[in-house]
């Protein structure tokens, strides 16, 4: 069913009004799930270098978990766990670097799965928790393509995944037989074969640790960032990557040169490029191993404009620990992005709560644990709307928090399907607006496949929203170029959009794609002149009535009065009563009836 008005496709790029939020500070709260009946709670730890990974591999709309001791946990609904035997990681060696990363490489709508290891390899998903291995081709070759850590991309822009993995000279064994780096190109339909290609991405010998993809430039292409280690205290530069497909229309990668991004000297683990200031530019963290006591802060690069800088934002600039796993996610839903470092040999975690002026602070909660943590991965598993973290590490074992925040704050969750672009909407950017605070706020969130330590967040794009009542606009640009735009809906839901502009909703009650609200928005804008949109939702269809009145209890217009469709809708009032004359400025009152109940808001009318 088609949930919203107003959606279109367009392949012009959106300009956007940016500002940065100002948010109030809010208790978090995790609480570690001890529950004795969760195989996720009580199996044995993984062993190694770690990492996990939230993903939807049954595509039921409930997150399921992937952690490096090739174990796949399905979720069966709130907040429970089923452990599934499946041949994933089956005789791969894994003792040893075992990154994974999930995108659906052949388009038929379910994810696959790729585990870098001493014998790394690709795992097709068949449905009903069965997976086919892939033995033949160049990506066949489960040996000649070891790793340490793999992340998908549509690095060329033809709407299929390709892949690329690190290896890092001397880790993972044969030591004494170092290996380049690998990249496969997806050669596409029928058959969706991987074919070896070198270049710029696979060259050199290093102790290559995590790579990741982004489109750090937001030119419309993926770049790739490597954290070059090399974890035996000395430091080098990381290895950085531009890809130059929309300038020069072939995907060729140049390392970027110039630039503090480029120049300082790291014991790089793991790159993210997120928008923490809300500018509208993708600003960049790197973790830093630093040798067995630490010593080498982890760095957070601003991006003006293209010029990075290292600013006074806090402890998370200065603190110096043996870092490799960071996690972002708006953690407390108040429109600006926290982040969650995993620390190892040991050393505590820590969690940076961002204050939204471009600041952070460091905040103790049940994550904070001294103990040796490696990977971790948010996803929002219970469906409540707030991101949830598993953490994991050989002795520490795993942890699962469930975030339990009740602070009222709003928000949306985005599931993007691509039909032109790859199936999995990897590489899309999607961009919310919300008044956060009383200012008109966009945030930017990436789809991706590798994101942490040797494993992947939620593909979801899931955003804070503070107190917001209404979304102005949900922007998606997807990998082809194609953007599609909804305006004008109520938060706290997970939505579906398929590339072409087709949204759905997605209702926990498992009773189908039927929205479960009954809700009234603040007008936007407000005040207004001389017109604004009231956006509303109904969970049944049926009889709805929606009236405006004076502050003398007098009806001035009706805007709606007939059955409408279960889901949300949107309306417009243009400052006319009901002869069409215009009103006069002031205070009024806007009021919906339906079977479900009866709601009203306040609104102001300037001239």
């Amino acid at each position: 069913m088609r949930l919203y008005v107003n959606v279109w496709s367009t392949r012009l790029l959106l300009s956007v009004l940016v500002c940065t939020a100002v948010t109030d500070a809010y208790p978090q709260t995790f609480t570690k799930v001890t529950d004795s009946s969760n195989p996720v709670v009580v199996d044995a730890g993984p062993s190694g270098y770690t990492g996990a990974s939230w993903i939807d591999y049954d595509g039921d709309g409930d997150l399921d978990l992937f952690v490096n001791n090739s174990t796949l946990y399905k979720n069966i609904g709130e907040g429970n766990f089923e452990r599934i035997v499946t041949n994933l990681g089956t005789g791969q060696s894994l003792t040893t670097g075992n990154g994974n990363s999930w995108a659906d490489y052949d388009n038929d709508g379910d994810l696959d799965a790729y585990i870098a290891s001493q014998r790394s390899a690709l795992y097709r998903n068949d449905g009903n928790d069965t997976f086919t291995q892939i033995t033949d081709g160049d990506i066949g070759d489960t040996f000649a393509s070891r790793g340490w850590s793999c992340a998908w991309a549509d690095f060329d822009n033809d709407g299929y995944i390709d892949l690329a993995i690190t290896h890092p000279a001397g880790f993972v064994p044969p030591s004494s037989s170092p290996t380049l780096n690998h990249v496969f190109k997806n050669s596409g339909p029928p058959n969706f074969s991987f074919t070896r290609v070198t270049g710029e991405l696979s060259s050199g010998f290093q102790p290559y640790t995590v790579g990741t993809w982004s489109d750090f430039d937001l030119d419309g292409d993926m770049d790739y960032f490597i954290g070059s280690g090399p974890a035996n205290g000395s430091l080098r530069r990381d290895f950085l990557f531009r890809n130059l497909l929309i300038e020069s229309g072939q995907a060729q990668f140049e390392r970027i040169a110039s630039g503090l991004i480029a120049t300082e000297s790291q014991d790089g683990q793991v790159w993210n490029w997120i928008d923490y200031d809300n500018d509208g530019d993708m600003d960049a963290y790197l973790t830093n191993w630093g040798g067995p006591q630490g010593g080498v802060q982890n760095r957070l690069y601003r991006n003006d404009a293209g010029t990075f800088t290292r600013p006074n934002v806090g402890p998370i600039g200065t603190d110096r620990q043996v870092s490799l796993s960071s996690v972002w996610g708006d953690f407390d839903n108040d429109g600006a992005i926290d982040c969650y470092v995993a620390n190892d040999n040991g050393q505590p975690d820590k969690y940076y709560r961002n204050n939204g002026d471009g600041t952070f602070s460091s905040v103790q909660n049940a994550l904070i644990q001294n103990a040796t943590r490696r990977g971790a991965a948010a996803g929002d598993y219970d469906n409540d709307g707030d991101l949830d973290l598993i953490v994991v590490g050989p002795g520490s074992g795993k942890a699962l928090y469930r975030n339990d925040s009740e602070n009222g704050n709003s928000w949306l969750s985005v599931i993007c399907i691509g039909s032109n672009s790859n199936a999995a909407g990897i590489g899309a950017k999607v961009r919310v607006r919300a008044t956060i605070d009383g200012s008109p706020v966009w945030q930017i969130r990436e789809i991706l496949a590798q994101n942490n330590f040797n494993g992947q967040n939620s593909m979801r794009a899931h955003f804070g929203l503070g107190k917001a009542t209404l979304v102005d606009s949900l922007s998606i640009t997807w990998p082809s170029g194609t953007v599609d735009v909804v305006a004008n809906f109520l938060p706290n839901k997970l939505v579906t959009v398929t590339e072409g502009g087709t949204v759905t909703s997605v209702d926990d009650s498992r009773d189908g794609l039927q929205p479960r609200s009954f809700g009234l928005a603040q007008n936007y804008p407000n005040p207004f002149n001389p017109s604004t949109n009231i956006a509303y939702e109904i969970a049944a269809a049926g009889q709805v009535v929606l009236s405006i009145y004076n502050t003398l209890g007098e009806e001035v217009a009706t805007l709606v009065d007939a059955i409408k469709a279960a889901g949300p809708h949107t309306v417009a009032w243009d400052g006319r009563d009901q002869n069409g004359q215009p009103v006069s400025s002031g205070l009024y009152i806007y009021k919906i009836s339906h079977s479900s109940g009866t709601l009203t808001r306040k609104m102001l009318l300037l001239k």
